[in-house]
């Protein structure tokens, strides 16, 4: 329609019809014709003054792309009219504003929104920017530029201010930056940092600059992750006694991929190898080239199946010929990666002074901090190693020799609950011919060892598998894992878990009720007048009565139950397999103990109490909150009533 499609004027004469319209292509916009249009009274004579005190005239209608109603207007000239300005009830999401829209499509994307004032400090910011740092918006008020300061990181600031110089001078169109944020918790918050200048001073200076920040923190440790991954990787390649390649599958000698190891084979460069799609065939012995070709040619002609090996001379940077062996493979294109062709992926062995596999594996495993090996699984399903480095002393405390003879003295120092692990990714590894990985413990005579196994599977023609892999200890880095695993879902005063691990195995025992379709009962027992005791005897006093408690409480329960500390003299214990009765019953076992417990401080015996809320999934519904307030509830009405009792919904 002209200037507005969800407005139409129409006028009617005093006898009620249609006789004018705008715009005037009715039909063609809402498939009316104008005589479908009549203003529709009470009364049979229509009387203009009348109208004039009379609100309640209206004309309505519905088409193919809407309702339509109108309001009356009386227009009094030479001839009386009925002007009826018609307009598009308007429903749902259409009848948003153009802000309010934006705004959706904004909290839509998770993203957080500052806006900046350049000349006065002035900031505002969404609800979601607090919450990425793990703030709300009261808690930073007041807000300012100086939040900013105060939360990002220095380094990043620096940063960001050339970004947004750049884009204020107009070198670049808007400010983009990934900067660190400190989040609440005390670790960064990684954001992608986006704006442009929204309005200018007089004199052309930024004023309002609007943007957004987007949590990007799982993608770059990701990155990290995996450039670390690749640079580990590249270091273990790059360690190899032989240069790893890469070429499409139909293109011999053009490399994709050459690790450095071949600069000392043969004397040329990376780069120069990989630049020259055709040189490297022409460095082969005319009589050798031949046969590799021939010898390749009929890999590919049957299936391009197993492994290709070929021996050859290649001319050397220095002019003279070395003997390479080759050995390489098709790597299948991944599923689902359109256009992506198989490869050829093998390594190159430098063979002229007769150096035997034996020996170079010997070599390296001099400079690495484990044992080296291959090991293989015949097609009659038996095993035994063909090889194993000195490492394999220090690693297994085994010889060489006593390895190879009997593979299963190394198997039995495994610790039993590795045991069966390791097995299994070996015959996962078999099936799938996938890289064998295994964490894994040791008994030795000097105590334990946690190592690290890694090995790359290779079937054999006769039908057997061969990984070739290293072992290393990581016993060091293991105990650390632990130990800060151990600090993390712990109390540090009582040794029992601490209230974060206690709710993620609440979630996780509640999800096994569930599924098993078993109950599970909760206590929550709380110290009857505890701050007595740390006015009486000092918080020394209190430390050594939440200690005695913990170590009752550890007592009474199953190996499988969950104890933890989740207030000051507050705990918990998760009770699976337990209807709300035999709930009870444990937690007026513990009250008892509690009660008689004979506690000396400053060689004075003192009494201590508890009051215990028993809830259980029988009456409560198997939610983590449901469960923790009811028994929470109980647990206060015994407070109420006398203290040093168990309280459950049922009494």
């Amino acid at each position: 329609m002209s200037n507005n499609e969800n407005t139409i004027i129409l006028l009617f004469d005093c006898g009620g019809l249609c006789n004018a319209v705008f715009p005037r292509h009715l039909q063609r916009y809402l498939g009316l014709h104008i005589d479908e249009f009549a203003f529709r009274t009470s009364v049979e004579t229509l009387d203009f003054r009348a109208l004039l005190l009379d609100e309640h005239y209206w004309v309505e209608t519905e088409c193919e792309n809407g309702e339509y109603q109108g309001d009356l207007h009386v227009c009094c000239g030479e001839q009386a009219y009925i002007m009826v300005s018609l307009q598009r009830r308007l429903s749902g999401y259409h009848q948003l504003s153009y802000a309010e829209r934006l705004q959706t499509i904004i909290n839509s994307t998770r993203a957080g929104t500052w806006e900046w004032n350049y000349q006065t400090g002035e900031v505002i910011l969404n609800e979601r920017w607090a919450q990425i740092i793990g703030y709300t918006l009261e808690e930073l008020s007041p807000i300012s530029i100086e939040t900013w300061l105060e939360f990002a990181h220095p380094d990043d600031i620096k940063r960001s201010n050339s970004a947004l110089e750049r884009h204020f001078c107009g070198d670049d169109e808007d400010y983009l930056c990934e900067v660190r944020l400190k989040h609440k918790d005390g670790h960064w918050v990684w954001v992608r940092d986006c704006g442009r200048v929204a309005t200018r001073t007089v004199d052309n200076q930024p004023e309002w600059i609007t943007g957004t920040h987007i949590d990007i923190s799982a993608r770059i440790n990701t990155i990290n992750e995996l450039q670390q991954v690749r640079n580990e990787l590249n270091s273990i390649i790059d360690s190899l006694p032989a240069a790893v390649f890469k070429s499409p599958l139909n293109r011999l000698g053009h490399f994709t991929y050459m690790s450095v190891e071949v600069e000392r084979i043969t004397g040329y460069n990376v780069a120069s190898i990989q630049r020259n799609s055709h040189w490297w065939l022409a460095q082969i012995h005319p009589e050798d080239r031949e046969a590799l070709q021939a010898e390749y040619n009929h890999w590919l002609a049957q299936g391009a199946r197993g492994v290709c090996k070929c021996d050859y001379r290649f001319r050397h940077s220095q002019g003279h010929y070395v003997w390479l062996c080759e050995h390489s493979q098709r790597l299948k294109a991944p599923k689902g990666n359109n256009g992506a062709a198989d490869a050829l992926v093998g390594s190159l062995f430098d063979k002229t002074e007769n150096m035997s596999l034996h020996t170079r594996m010997d070599a390296l495993a001099q400079i690495i901090p484990g044992m080296i090996y291959q090991f293989v699984l015949t097609a009659s399903r038996s095993w035994h190693f063909l090889y194993a480095s000195e490492g394999v002393k220090r690693i297994f405390e085994v010889t060489p020799e006593q390895a190879l003879q009997n593979p299963a003295r190394m198997l039995s120092k495994v610790a039993h609950g590795d045991r069966e692990n390791m097995l299994e990714e070996i015959v996962h590894s078999a099936a799938k011919l996938e890289d064998f990985e295994c964490e894994f413990k040791v008994t030795l005579s000097v105590g334990y060892k946690w190592l690290f196994a890694h090995a790359i599977p290779q079937r054999q023609t006769d039908g057997g598998i061969m990984w070739t892999g290293m072992v290393i200890d990581i016993t060091e880095r293991k105990l650390l894992e632990l130990r800060l695993r151990k600090e993390s879902t712990t109390d540090p005063l009582t040794g029992l878990y601490n209230r974060r691990y206690f709710f993620e195995q609440l979630q996780l025992r509640l999800d096994q009720a569930v599924r098993e379709e078993q109950t599970l009962a909760l206590i929550i027992l709380d110290l009857d007048l505890f701050k007595q005791i740390n006015d009486n005897f000092g918080h020394h006093g209190g430390d050594l009565v939440l200690q005695t408690v913990a170590q009752l409480l550890n007592t009474v329960i199953r190996k499988y139950d969950i104890v933890a500390r989740i207030g000051g003299e507050e705990f918990a214990i998760i009770l699976p397999n337990t209807t709300q009765e035999q709930g009870v019953h444990v937690a007026e076992k513990i009250r008892e103990k509690i009660a008689h417990a004979s506690i000396c401080i400053n060689q004075e015996l003192i009494e201590v109490t508890a009051t215990l809320g028993v809830s259980s999934t029988e009456y409560t519904k198997a939610q983590v909150n449901a469960l923790f307030k009811q028994a929470d509830l109980c647990l206060y009405r015994g407070k109420r009533l006398r203290r040093n009792c168990v309280i459950s919904n049922t009494l």
